[in-house]
This record gives structure tokens, sequence and C-alpha cells, in this order.
């Protein structure tokens, strides 16, 4: 039998998925409430809207989230529209400034937070709304959407007075609020840090852009500049736009200013965002504007003690979405091989330029207490102690340390720092102050120890001489002359 002959027995048959089924496993794609409230707001900015507002209530009996725009506002047929699921192809062309893709993320995104979800949109005179309620789906095991232009009943729907667009979550189930009303607002407020960093660049005027303002129960939201722009210290490399299969990237380099060059030490956790400094740095990439993935160095290079004041902002169109694998969450991406190499080289120049900067700190090593192993942190009258990260000896530690081992090993200091025994200390210095000692290290733990702090000092440019002043008041070797003076010896020997 030839392929003609085969062809001709060939019987087409339509195949309609188990609506029961399929809209059920639509809820567990991967989104959290962040990034669920994230996608919404994707299609308010789309639709060119200058005031996103996002109401919560809260109360588990009547628990809803509404997010309105003002934005251009739908007809009847682009509300329905809207709600069939793949609405847009991925491949269709769109506009540049669109930041859909699948055609699934109004459906999914909100499904995945909640059981009923209904759409008003004004424009003009008009007004139409559309619901998906899960349950309906289920029990007639249809793709079923009720429609109406009697929206004035609907919850929340007195704000939209004028054009725009209204996203309504009821039945919401996925956030335990029937359990614990203030889990619920943990996660409203994790979302709402969330969106000031993803959408922080549409929160502020751009050439081009006028600011998109942003409010959760009519607090205004405030922009997040991962790259500390408004800081004076802050070192702005050039831009560097090339062109890579069929967009254009731009990408920009960040290396943020030392903790010398910071007033407090709050403004320095704030820049360090939610998870400090260390884990902060790497690539945020952007599409469109937004915040697509960010603090990665996408497996290029570990996340290093040297390089964790760069962070390099890279922008790219939605016309290059399947080369850099855009997903469906809009939260992963990767580059594509052609710019990865280029990629790699910009890392490896960024270490050598954050090495300069720390080189600028070992020059003031004659500063008193130059290389405390300990930090006293006073935030808000309240003090507290943390281990230097860039102390020399966990520095050098560290750089040796895979990306997941950097995370454990912070973690491990992390836990330290939060046991120390404050009650038991502060009982034993008011009781018995001179009977308490610090725990000594051997000869050999000072030799090993002392030839690693070396080797890091002058690998940031510092002089033989200031060191050896530095370490005989440094604890542990202060008091340890015999040790110090072995171990400069060897040191002016090499």
């Amino acid at each position: 039998m030839n392929d003609g002959e085969r062809q001709a027995l060939v019987e087409p048959h339509e195949i309609e998925p188990n609506a029961n089924a399929l809209i059920e496993s639509l809820r567990d794609i991967g989104y959290n409430l962040s990034s669920a409230l994230a996608d919404i707001v994707d299609n308010s900015l789309a639709a060119r809207a200058s005031k996103i507002s996002i109401r919560v209530d809260t109360d588990p009996d009547s628990a809803a989230v509404a997010i309105v725009d003002d934005g251009t506002g739908m007809s009847r047929g682009e509300v329905l529209d809207a709600m069939r699921l793949g609405s847009r192809a991925p491949k269709e062309m769109r506009h540049k400034s669109d930041l859909g893709r699948f055609g699934l993320g109004l459906k999914t995104a909100s499904f995945s937070q909640c059981r009923r979800l209904t759409v008003v949109s004004r424009r003009g005179n008009s007004a139409f709304a559309a619901t998906w309620d899960l349950d309906l789906v289920v029990e007639r095991n249809a793709w079923i959407v009720e429609g109406t232009e009697a929206v004035d009943g609907i919850r929340f729907a007195e704000l939209l007075a004028h054009d725009g667009t209204m996203v309504l979550w009821e039945k919401i189930d996925r956030v335990g609020v029937d359990k614990d009303r203030k889990a619920f607002l943990r996660l409203i407020n994790e979302a709402t840090r969330h969106m000031e960093l993803v959408f922080h660049r549409f929160m502020k005027p751009e050439p081009g852009h006028k600011a998109v303002a942003f409010d959760v129960n009519g607090t205004k939201l405030v922009p997040v500049d991962p790259f500390v722009e408004w800081h004076d210290a802050t070192d702005r490399r050039p831009e560097d736009r090339r062109v890579f299969g069929t967009g254009t990237v731009t990408i920009q380099p960040f290396i943020l200013p030392h903790r010398n060059k910071v007033a407090t030490d709050s403004e320095w956790r704030k820049m360090g965002l939610a998870e400090g400094h260390m884990r902060a740095q790497g690539f945020y990439l952007y599409r469109n504007r937004r915040l697509i993935r960010h603090s990665t160095w996408f497996r290029l290079a570990p996340q290093h003690q040297l390089t964790q004041l760069a962070r390099v902002r890279i922008d790219i169109g939605n016309e290059s979405d399947a080369e850099w694998k855009i997903d469906v969450l809009k939260a992963s991406a990767s580059p594509p091989p052609t710019l990865r190499e280029h990629l790699r080289r910009l890392i490896e120049g960024l270490g050598e330029r954050s090495k300069r900067v720390y080189r600028k700190r070992g020059a003031k090593l004659t500063d008193e207490n130059p290389l405390p192993l300990w930090q006293r942190i006073k935030v808000d009258h309240r003090i507290s102690y943390e281990l230097n990260h860039e102390h020399p000896a966990i520095a050098n530690f560290a750089s040796s340390l895979s990306d997941e081992q950097v995370r454990s090993f912070g973690s491990v200091l992390r836990l330290i720092c939060a046991s120390l025994p404050l009650e038991a200390l502060y009982h034993d210095l008011a009781d018995s102050n001179s009977d308490m000692e610090q725990s000594s290290m051997d000869e050999n733990e000072l030799l090993d120890v002392g030839r690693q702090l070396i080797e890091r000092l002058v690998e940031f440019g510092n002089k033989i001489q200031d060191i050896e002043s530095v370490m005989k008041v440094t604890p542990p070797f202060s008091g340890n002359t015999a040790i110090v003076a072995k171990l400069i010896d060897e040191a002016r020997s090499r």
C-alpha cells in the first residue's frame, strides 16, 4: 500500500478534551499568588493602563481579589475571546509592547488561585461581564462561560466608572484563607513586594513611557530599583546593543556601591533586596521592561564573593520569546547559545571590576578595627551581630564553593548568627566578666588561617607592612606576635 492509498483510508476525528479533567489540571501549572497577580497585571499594562488598583477582601466568608485598570477596555466579543483558552498563538505577531505570549495567562493564572473568574470590561457606554465558574464546568463537564451586560451587581464593579477592565477572583481556595486569614495577608504582602520589583520600571517614567500608578487597597506601591541608579556611587557601565537571531538585546552592567559608600545599615540592606547582596547578584532579564528572571548567572558562572555587587540588566523584546525560551508563567528563561559565550566573558570582566572595588577598601587597612569577623548592626535602636561575609577568611572559603554550596554555607552562617546565646553572654559579662575568655586556636590552625588571610589581602593590593600592622591588633592573631612574625616572614620570602 502506497502513501496515497493509505491516506485515502484515513478518517479525521475531532476529539474534544474532557472539560472536567482538563480544567482541574490547568490549575496546577505552577503559579503562586505573586506570579499569578503579575500575569494579570501584564494584561492591564498591555491595555495601556495608567492606573492599576488591586482590591483584596481577606474575610474567609467573602474572600476576593479584584485587579482594576483604566486601560482601553474591551467589547463584548473581545471579552469572550479573552476568556477562550489559547486565545492567542505563541508565534502570532504581536504589538511590540504586548506582554502576553500563549493566550493562557489570564485563565491559568486565575484558575490557579480561585474557582470563579469574572472579567468585567467597559468601553464607552457599554459594559460586559463573562464568568468561568469551575464548579459549573465540572458539574456539566462542558466548557461553559456565562456572560451578561448586567454588571452593576458584580463586586467591585463600581470601580469601573470609565473605560477599563476588572478581573475578579472569587471562591479563592489555594491560599489557605479558610484556615488562616493572616496567612492570606502575608501572601498578599509578598505579592506586593514581588510587583514592586517586577514592574519597577513601569512605576517610574522612562524615555517614551509615562509612569503607571499601582496600589493595593489604596496603598501606593513603591518601585524597587535593583541597580540602585539613584546612588551617586553606583558604577553604570556603557550599554551594549547587539542583534541576536530575530531580535535586539541590550545589555548594561552595574556595580553597586561598596558598604563604606552607603550611609546607613537600613539603606545597605535595602540595596541587597530580599535575599542579600550575595544572592542578588547576576543578570536581570527584562522583556518589554517587565522583569522575567533575576539574580542568576544562567549557570555560566557561580555566584562569587567578588561579583556580589555586580548586576546586569538585559532587555529583549517579545519577538525573542522563542529564542530565550520564555515559559507560560513568564518566570523562566535561558539565553540563546549564540549569546552565552558573550555573557560568560562579560561575567569575567565584572569580576575584575568588583575586585578593584574591594582593593579600594583594602587601602584602608590601617583604619580602626579594619577586619572585623563580627559586625555590630544597629537599626532603629535594635542591635544585632552578624558574621562579616567580606572577611577574607570567609570570602576565600566561599569562593571555592559551588552555587548550591554557597547558599548552604550562607544558611549555616545565618544559623550561627541567629543562635548567639545573648542572655547567657549578658549574664556572664555582668556576673563574672573577669572569668570569661575566648576559645583559642592551636599554632597549626592559626598558621593555616593566617596564610589564607595574607594571600587574600595581597591579592587585593595591600602592602605587607600594612597587613602586619593589622594582624597584630586583629583577633585571633592579636597577642600571638611570634605567629604573626612567622607569617609575615613567609610572605616576604615569596
